[in-house]
């Protein structure tokens, strides 16, 4: 019989601190292991349990696979305390990813809040290694304050090819890679023309999503063609604990990633 719990041992192959508390784990990937943006697996570690951790490397890599994880528990804080060489148990990947190659036939928009940068990273990857075959990206990207920016040697690269802003709620006035606006994510609606017609991909805490898709209800989007993830929600993976139940759906099998069109009629989702 089938044990849906059962784990893949994994070498830590490299560590680096990502933002004022996170670390970002590259790990030796298992057999057939692919990345899609939105998706997560769990992480285990014996004495301490598991968590689920979104993916968050370039899915043209197959050898191994990144997890960006801000210390925030029993799992986690053990999580940094491992040291390259060190093993660690997955199982995954899980869950509906973005549809990124959406971005093929329509404009993206890209909308993150803190640490919801991380399950678009594969897409943003994706995009930018196949840049000709996907039309017009913008991100915008909200930040506590500089010392909480991820991702920060992505940016150069990056913004030669999308069009990225960035806003930080409590600017300390620090040196930042790319130039920074201040306030919450929705005030780039303010200052920044979107592209025509676009599809928003959002990731963030749930007070971003209310704020977010009231501005882009204004400005005329469709319910379909907002997409967002419920990734908080998420804890064995595989259906049965219940613990990610949102109406009909469970977040680790029919999502984590919903259109709002699924989501908008079911009370507390978000």
């Amino acid at each position: 019989m089938h044990n849906p719990y059962q784990t893949t041992t994994v070498k830590i192959l490299k560590i680096e601190d990502e933002g004022s508390r996170s670390k970002l784990f590259t790990l030796e990937a298992p057999r057939d292991f692919t990345v899609r943006s939105g998706q997560f697996v769990e992480i285990s570690l014996p004495g301490y349990g598991e968590a689920p951790i979104s993916l968050c490397s370039d899915p043209s890599v197959k050898n191994k696979f990144e997890l960006c994880v801000r210390k925030a528990g029993m799992v986690t804080g053990a999580l940094h305390a491992l040291k390259v060489g060190d093993k660690v148990g997955v199982r995954g990947p899980y869950g509906r990813p973005f549809p990124a190659e959406i971005g093929k036939q329509r404009n993206l928009l890209l909308v993150a809040g803190g640490l919801g940068l991380e399950p678009l990273r594969p897409a943003i990857w994706e995009i930018m290694k196949n840049r000709e075959q996907y039309k017009k990206v913008q991100i915008f990207y909200g930040a506590c304050d500089e010392n909480d920016l991820l991702f920060t040697k992505d940016y150069d690269e990056l913004k030669k090819k999308i069009d990225l802003h960035i806003t930080l709620d409590k600017p300390k006035g620090l040196q930042t890679p790319v130039a920074c606006g201040t306030g919450v994510v929705t005030t780039l609606f303010d200052h920044v023309k979107l592209y025509e017609n676009p599809v928003a991909f959002l990731c963030g805490p749930p007070v971003m999503y209310k704020f977010v898709i009231k501005k882009l209800k204004e400005l005329a989007f469709l319910d379909s063609d907002i997409y967002l993830s419920l990734e908080r929600r998420m804890h064995c993976g595989v259906g049965v604990c219940n613990h990610c139940a949102v109406g009909s759906f469970f977040v680790c099998q029919d999502g984590p990633v919903f259109s709002w069109a699924e989501l908008k009629d079911i009370k507390g989702a978000i």
